[in-house]
């Protein structure tokens, strides 16, 4: 072909050649040469024309958006073609849904009323490798759906592709060679009738549109089904894609001419099967007119205001421009704004028994406990219609008293007196704050709080826990309110009043020796005199032991009757007489205890003391007091000299230690 297609360039152009000559030295005489030069060259172009179509007429596109579109499936029938001998790759990626590779395709395009179609293809002659041809039908050029697809490559063969297909829509039809396999190949249809597209009967949109509209759809309508192509102009200019549907925007003022026309085939390659339209309709775009609110009162407080881009800050009038996002229409808003002025702050005044009565103020719900001087409250959005915030001045003050109790003797007597403290915090302002107080007295054990006494000094008889209710009556500026405060003593009245203190020592002593005596306690700092006496003995320590703790008594060995007795007062009475008997012991070596014989070390004492004897004396039992006179701890039968007081406060104790030999008075100090 390539051969012929020389030849016929070479003829072509000796003959153009000649005639030109001869027009140019004998016009009339090559006459006759020109007209067989133009026959010649009509022969040769009908020659070449038929071989290079292949008897496929109209031929193969080589890209798909190329193909002829045939008006029906039936103009297909009996039509007997070869795909392309060379390279053209233009097949869809897979060519078909289930796999296969495009390697020399050839496109076809047709039309119907719809409905079940088929196409069977018979080829031979397969000229490269025997392998036959892949083909199928895309609804398409994006291969965006397959209707059906043979990617099998069995040699020599026929396939048939059936599908149901819409009305009046371009259907795309491919064959391609299996591994560039060239064959020749025929092809039968079944249904496919020519399709008619139904008038369109009217363009679905707005025909009243604001400036800067934007994405407004409009619609061809048609008058029944059909899957046309379409075209849509907007005062004479093309617009939109192919579909029935097309979005535009109208960024300026005006009146504008929008038309469509439908038509069933393909413009790029000539082939319009039939057509409906045009279809026109005018749109007028304008402007929105402006939009005047009503009058906007705001508070006060509510400045700076932002009022969309806007910030309002003092009364006036504000334009704003608004736009819709969805269709881009502008208009101005035009607003005026009033400005309340900020009501003035009353003052309020509160008195609390407690932190406990607390204020709470009845719109807020905030809660104070402590003293306010002229704080402001902020009530927001409290004030009607227009719901302004208002305020007020808060100035409270809450009661705080406590009660400290001196229980004392005089006279003899015993009394508990309260010594009330006021800690009310009043924001230095005292002058605001008066109080006067009265009292009651109950016994704390008693369920019924029977009151037994409304002095502020009460005289107590007897051990029991004592409280008092302390009744506040105050004022603070127009506000009286009487409180009460309840405090319960803890004082042990037993400790109070004198009671008996025994003598410790040696009972059983030699004929006309002396020994030391003591009490087997600490005595309280509140001791006004203590007071010893001894039949048939004398005391050997100074003033006749008067006011000290331990005496030593030189023994009468002449005196059938030997007894010790002790006793003291303090502010409430003089306590009961303890005294003792002394026995007379005639064994050889019996002697008393010196102080010195015993040493209590290490002292002052970290956490644990021994005690070491001069001596052999046996350590009967140990007592532990604190200066106060309390008991701490003892060690009855000791089994061992070391003694852990490592659970005891730092400070000076008292250790009394019996021993067989008598008792000995030692001062510890623990100081770890």
């Amino acid at each position: 072909m390539e051969n012929k297609l020389l030849g016929f360039l070479l003829l072509f152009v000796r003959s153009y050649t000649a005639v030109g000559q001869c027009i140019k030295a004998f016009q009339s005489r090559c006459e006759v040469q020109l007209k067989f030069t133009a026959s010649i060259f009509t022969i040769l172009f009908l020659i070449f024309s038929w071989n290079v179509q292949s008897q496929c007429s109209p031929s193969f596109a080589e890209n798909c958006e190329d193909s002829h579109v045939f008006c029906s499936l039936s103009e297909l029938n009996g039509y007997c073609c070869q795909n392309p001998d060379y390279p053209n790759p233009t097949g869809c990626t897979p060519l078909c849904p289930s796999g296969g590779t495009s390697s020399n395709t050839g496109w076809w395009a047709f039309v119907s009323q719809g409905g079940s179609v088929s196409i069977t293809i018979t080829f031979n002659n397969c000229s490269v490798n025997g392998q036959g041809l892949k083909m199928g039908i895309w609804d398409a050029c994006d291969c965006s759906e397959n209707l059906v697809c043979n990617p099998g490559c069995n040699g020599p063969n026929n396939y048939t592709l059936s599908a149901n297909v819409s009305s009046c829509k371009t259907y795309y039809f491919f064959i391609d060679g299996c591994n560039g396999d060239v064959c020749d190949f025929c092809l039968t249809t079944s249904g496919g009738a020519p399709p008619n597209i139904p008038p369109i009967s009217s363009i679905g949109g707005l025909r009243d549109v604001c400036i800067e509209a934007c994405n407004v759809r409009y619609t061809a309508i048609l008058g029944g089904f059909c899957e046309p192509i379409y075209e849509w102009t907007l005062d004479g200019n093309p617009v939109g894609s192919e579909s029935g549907d097309l979005i535009l925007d109208f960024p300026v003022e005006g009146d504008f001419v929008l038309c469509v026309t439908a038509y069933i085939g393909n413009p790029q390659s000539g082939s319009i099967c039939d057509q409906e339209g045009p279809k026109c309709i005018t749109i007028k775009a304008r402007p929105i007119p402006d939009k005047v609110g009503p009058p906007w009162i705001l508070c006060l407080e509510a400045l700076p205001f932002r009022w969309h881009a806007q910030t309002v800050d003092g009364p006036g009038i504000y334009h704003q421009t608004f736009g819709d996002p969805n269709s881009c229409c502008k208009f101005d808003s035009i607003r005026e704004f009033i400005i309340l002025d900020v009501p003035e702050m009353p003052e309020v005044f509160y008195l609390g028994c407690n932190e406990l009565d607390a204020y709470i103020d009845p719109t807020t719900r905030q809660s104070f406990n402590n003293c306010q001087y002229n704080r402001p409250i902020l009530l927001k959005k409290s004030t009607m219609p227009y719901r302004c915030d208002s305020s007020y001045l808060l100035n409270a003050v809450f009661l705080d008293h406590q009660v400290t109790f001196r229980e004392y003797c005089d006279s003899g007597k015993l009394y508990l007196e309260p010594r009330i403290i006021d800690r009310t915090n009043t924001c230095d302002f005292n002058n605001q704050l008066s109080q006067d107080y009265s009292y009651r007295w109950y016994i704390k054990s008693d369920s019924t709080k029977k009151t037994i006494d409304s002095v502020e000094r009460i005289e107590l008889t007897k051990k029991e826990e004592y409280c008092l209710e302390v009744f506040v009556n105050a004022s603070y500026e127009k506000i009286s309110k009487k409180c009460s405060f309840i405090f319960c003593e803890q004082w042990d009245e037993s400790n109070f009043f004198p009671y008996e203190v025994c003598i410790a020592g040696n009972f059983d002593v030699k004929p006309g020796d002396s020994a030391l005596y003591g009490i087997d306690t600490i005595l309280k700092p509140t001791v006004t005199s203590q007071t010893w006496s001894v039949t048939g003995g004398r005391i050997l320590t100074r003033d006749g032991g008067k006011d000290t703790s331990d005496v030593w008594i030189l023994w009468d060995d002449t005196s059938f009757i030997k007894t010790i007795c002790y006793q003291y007062s303090n502010d409430c009475g003089i306590s009961k007489k303890c005294c003792k008997d002394i026995r007379f012991t005639s064994k050889v070596g019996d002697f008393f205890i010196k102080p010195e014989d015993i040493r209590i070390i290490p002292n002052p004492v970290n956490q644990k003391f021994n005690i070491q004897t001069a001596i052999e004396i046996k350590i009967l039992s140990l007592y532990l007091y604190d200066q106060m006179g309390r008991s701490v701890t003892q060690w009855k039968k000791p089994v061992t000299l070391e003694f852990d007081i490592s659970t005891s406060p730092d400070g000076m104790y008292y250790l009394v230690i019996q021993t067989d030999r008598g008792m000995l008075n030692k001062k510890i100090i623990l100081l770890k």
